[in-house]
């Protein structure tokens, strides 16, 4: 087996501190890895990859729409049944964490309106259903009007009216909205 040579860190002393450098092995992998330091950037491949991929998020995120309004015309036809919450929280919580990556943000908020509901309503068997409708709705047409002179804002709207509606359902629970308590200043080295 092959010695593993450790280098030493670099250590600047300071008259009240020192700072010390880890030493980068990271060339010494490229080189075991069998990549040159002119191969092409990985993160810019990455870009360019997703780039090409983009092509089709609109055809997945009408996937995720679908999947939410099969969800929610289970939710109709058996009631709100255990299974039935399950299967409307997850298409709704797909299209909340696919969203944004897949440049759909407000429906990616207006379906994190339906999931809040979901999950932190004290009740859910008085949610109306109309709310359910709402949000599905709202990401479909967010969906299908993207290309909408005034889609933004419009998307802004519907989201902002939802995000509204959900507050007035939970009671503020869960609101991940609200802003955070002031956070104390950071610690202080000893004197």
């Amino acid at each position: 087996m092959a010695e593993i040579k450790h280098d030493a860190p670099d250590v600047t002393k300071f008259v009240d501190h020192e700072v010390i450098v880890p030493p980068n092995r990271l060339k010494k992998a490229l080189k075991r890895a069998g990549i040159s330091a002119d191969d092409r950037d990985p993160l810019t491949a990455a870009e360019e990859a997703l780039e090409a991929l983009s092509v089709q998020f609109e055809s997945w995120m009408e996937e995720e729409c679908t999947a939410l309004d099969e969800a929610r015309r289970l939710v109709h036809a058996q009631g709100l049944t255990d299974a039935t919450q399950q299967t409307l929280f997850r298409a709704a919580h797909d299209i909340k964490g696919h969203g944004s990556t897949l440049g759909f943000p407000m429906a990616a908020d207006a379906a994190g309106s339906l999931c809040r509901v979901i999950e932190h309503a004290a009740d859910l068997g008085r949610v109306p259903l109309t709310f359910v409708d709402q949000c599905a709705d709202a990401v479909r047409a967010i969906i299908r009007e993207r290309d909408d002179v005034n889609a933004d804002e419009t998307a802004f709207e519907l989201a902002k009216s939802l995000r509204a509606l959900a507050d007035d359902l939970v009671g503020g629970a869960g609101n991940t909205d609200a802003p955070a308590e002031a956070a104390p200043g950071p610690p202080l080295a000893p004197a």
